[in-house]
């Protein structure tokens, strides 16, 4: 392994064929040996900046230095490592003790298609960490997670010693491996020397100040504009009253007068004011541009609840998972106003039981399923059928995006849009139909903070019924009314045990 001390960006630009703007222009900062975690909201740019570290995306303009041996470990889990078979089939102690760390099973090896997200996610990062490498870069290493493989994944990161970037929403990961913190702020990198927690204390204060600062050059930009309009109406009766066009034609004495005032500049006085102080309103404006944009936050549901559908009920049964396991269940019933939250061990069949459920109901008007992850092919077809709506059925999604914490139109027109982007267009388009029951396969994964916790508020206060599988133990326990909990045994059954709140 190469030592180096640190990686340097310097005057890095980068910007998409398709978009108008530069994602990054001309950012400086420096990464050093250790874990540091780069945050921001979806579509800011985490997932770009990694791919120009690694060499994937090359820059217009600027340079990355220490990037020389580098693994990036992608966030979606469509596609096997192409080193996995080496991995699986080397015999070295370092191979035996990552595959320790991160609890991997022989067995695993061409078992790609049947293995649970969360299996796939520790192979994924088990290649990861036997590459030879000075920067390891995961991105949402804790998606599809359980709380025990959470914990495995922690302390495999840990062991890490060249310098380690992570991009993710699970705070306690953030916390628990971050020395650095880089968040990416409108393009703007903002860099602290602490924990996550830490760090987003630091920018709550820095976001408090310029928000005062906001507030009073609105005001003052408020005054500007009333001065204005007050120095434009002067200006009008300046230019009336130096008119001689309502001058007699023998009125020599005023037409004198006139003369004076335009030969003394007493006319482009009140011009020349009115031009300064719109000048200074136009660098005002600019001022308050610099600031970070927020976006309003929060979603919230429109449109009945048809309740005449509920209750929902599955029967009790046994379904086969693999190898033969099966999953035995007893009758489960979902009523109008119930949040069911579904946990569990990472393959205790919960995917797989929802997948029954939604071929099993007997539900006439619309729901909304999102599941666990969404293929390329999907998310274009997503886009498509985005195209296709109306320019009202636009404008409603635009806003139901906008307050997840995104920029809807550069999403639409995006040609690259992050997982946590497609997710939040996904949602929107299924709450225009106005759901009566909303499913949803970890809909904590990819997203950032901010859009989990107005996701969060907004399913609070949603009528109809929800049911959800969540590893996010701050989402499950804010919104659970009733639990399905999914058990293994062993034994080759699996059960799932209901439980009142």
């Amino acid at each position: 392994m190469v030592c180096i001390k640190s990686l340097k960006i310097r005057k890095l630009t980068y910007k998409y064929a398709s978009a108008a703007e530069p994602i990054f222009s001309e950012i400086d900062f420096d990464i050093e040996e250790g874990w540091s975690a780069i945050t921001g909201i979806n579509g800011s740019g985490k997932s770009t900046l990694l791919k120009l570290i690694s060499k994937e995306l090359k820059s217009e303009k600027g340079m990355i230095t220490g990037n020389e041996l580098v693994v990036y470990c992608a966030q979606s889990t469509e596609f096997e490592p192409t080193e996995l078979e080496e991995f699986m089939c080397t015999y070295t102690k370092e191979a035996f003790r990552i595959r320790d760390l991160l609890r991997v099973d022989d067995t695993w090896l061409g078992q790609w298609d049947v293995l649970s997200h969360g299996e796939r996610k520790r192979l994924q990062l088990a290649v990861a960490l036997s590459s030879d490498s000075d920067v390891l870069m995961v991105d949402e290493p804790t998606n599809h997670l359980d709380l025990q493989s959470q914990a495995i994944v922690i302390d495999a990161l840990k062991s890490y010693k060249g310098i380690g970037i992570l991009v993710s929403h699970d705070r306690t990961l953030l916390d628990a491996l971050s020395k650095q913190t880089i968040m990416i702020k409108a393009g703007e990198i903002i860099k602290y020397r602490t924990t996550f927690s830490l760090a987003q204390e630091a920018y709550a204060q820095t976001l408090s100040h310029k928000k005062k600062v906001l507030g009073e050059q609105e005001n003052e930009f408020k005054k500007l504009d009333r001065a204005i309009q007050a120095q434009r109406e002067q200006v009008s009766l300046t230019k009336k009253r130096l008119s001689k066009k309502n001058v007699g034609r023998y009125d020599s004495a005023e037409k004198e007068k006139i003369n004076g005032a335009l030969f003394s500049g007493k006319d482009k006085g009140d011009g020349q004011i009115l031009q300064r102080t719109v000048t200074k309103q136009r660098q005002l404006s600019e001022k308050m541009g610099t600031l970070t944009k927020e976006y309003a936050t929060g979603i919230s549901f429109e449109g009945e609840i048809s309740k005449h559908n509920f209750p929902i009920a599955v029967e009790r049964s046994c379904i086969p998972l693999f190898e033969e396991t099966e999953l035995c269940f007893p009758r489960l019933s979902i009523n109008v106003g119930e949040k069911i939250g579904i946990s569990g061990e990472n393959g205790a069949g919960k995917s797989s039981f929802i997948r029954y459920f939604i071929e099993k109901i007997d539900f006439a008007h619309e729901y909304l399923y999102i599941p666990q992850e969404i293929t390329d092919k999907e998310a274009e077809q997503l886009f498509k059928d985005v195209s296709e709506l109306s320019p009202e059925e636009k404008g409603e999604l635009f806003t139901l995006i906008q307050r997840l914490g995104s920029d809807a139109k550069a999403l639409l027109y995006s040609t690259v849009p992050s997982p946590g982007e497609v997710r939040k267009l996904l949602i929107s388009q299924g709450l225009l139909k106005h759901p009566s029951l909303i499913i949803l396969d970890e809909p904590t994964n990819h997203m950032d903070l901010d859009s989990i916790e107005s996701l969060e508020s907004a399913l609070q206060e949603y009528a109809g019924a929800l049911v959800f599988i969540t590893h996010d133990q701050t989402f499950l326990q804010n919104l659970s009314t009733k639990r399905w909990v999914f058990e293994k045994h062993e034994t080759q059954a699996y059960t799932v045990n209901e439980i009142l709140l």
